[in-house]
């Protein structure tokens, strides 16, 4: 949306710049006509003219919003997030300690210390990246997760399919060159239209 509307802006200035099309502006009316056909063309490239395409976005974007913030409770309840933090900051307490203490040891006792916790260290997260790592292939095959991807993957195809049917079909129409560049750039390969037929 945001290309459309700095496309449109950028060809309104451009067109005004032009000497012969400033000369012909003489009052504030004419400013307003061009600012209004601004307006119409962005709104129809925005697909903010049309309440079928608008909808049927709607409802895809929620089926997306909802996925999202189902694989956010998703990540949260398994502890991954939480390991992965842990993970992080071991790793980098790691990368310190060995910058600033190993360099610094002067003793071979010291050294053969820091290597030892080093490697105890590593150790142990490895062991915490076994243990999650086996914790979410357990999630991840569970009966609830595969029947939730499933209902999602679902979901998302209708309204996805619902969204291009209303594209492709207000693509046909007269004037509406933008519509059927979109259905082009969304189904470049033709995979939508394939699942579609299917359907």
């Amino acid at each position: 949306m945001e290309s459309k509307i700095q496309g449109n802006v950028e060809c309104v200035v451009d067109e005004l710049k032009q000497t012969s099309k400033f000369q012909q502006i003489r009052t504030v009316d004419d400013i307003l006509s061009i600012h209004d056909e601004f307006l119409i063309k962005t709104l129809k490239e925005c697909l903010l003219t049309n309440h079928g395409l608008i909808k049927a976005l709607t409802k895809l974007m929620t089926a997306c919003l909802l996925f999202s913030d189902q694989m956010r409770l998703f990540m949260e309840t398994t502890g991954i997030v939480h390991e992965q933090g842990m993970i992080a900051t071991e790793e980098r307490q790691r990368r310190q300690l060995s910058m600033f203490n190993y360099n610094d040891a002067t003793s071979g006792n010291r050294k053969k210390r820091l290597k030892e916790a080093r490697e105890a260290a590593q150790e142990q997260r490895r062991g915490r990246k076994e243990k999650q790592k086996e914790n979410l292939k357990q999630e991840l095959n569970s009966l609830s997760y595969k029947k939730m991807i499933s209902r999602f993957e679902q979901v998302f195809n209708t309204r996805l399919s619902e969204f291009m049917v209303q594209l492709m079909s207000n693509s046909d129409e007269k004037y509406h060159t933008h519509l059927s560049n979109l259905c082009m750039r969304l189904d470049y390969n033709g995979y939508v239209a394939q699942s579609i037929k299917t359907i």
